[in-house]
């Protein structure tokens, strides 16, 4: 159970393996830096600009991981949809490892805990 004193909730990593890897299913943007970019690109055995040309996109004047449209979701190119797993887990960008305790989440987690089963509310 991982736990930080200024959110609400703590999250059970555990949970995670029982998931679809919903958190991966939300579209949007997947933040990524250059260095995380080169540490992917090296696991996958890719040229980083043939990495950043695949799997990468730029928005507003960031970069990002690229969604995939697959059943009507947009989900992580970097997700694997039959095994319900990150390809790229123990690599996985700041953004990923970080995840549920982003900013945003600190005052205002209200459906979060629909989303992820791994969000368990303070008492």
């Amino acid at each position: 159970m991982t736990d930080h004193p200024e959110f609400s909730f703590t999250f059970n990593q555990f949970a995670c393996a029982a998931c679809r890897g919903t958190c991966c299913r939300w579209g949007g943007y997947v933040w990524i830096m250059e260095e995380e970019m080169i540490d992917i690109a090296q696991f996958r055995g890719m040229e980083l600009g043939v990495f950043a040309d695949t799997y990468v996109r730029a928005a507003y004047g960031k970069l990002s991981l690229q969604d995939r449209l697959i059943d009507g979701e947009q989900i992580c190119c970097m997700f694997d949809t039959f095994g319900n797993k990150c390809t790229i887990y123990e690599h996985r960008p700041s953004q990923c490892r970080t995840f549920p305790f982003w900013k945003q989440y600190r005052e205002s987690y209200i459906d979060l805990p629909d989303y992820c089963p791994g969000i368990v509310l303070k008492e």
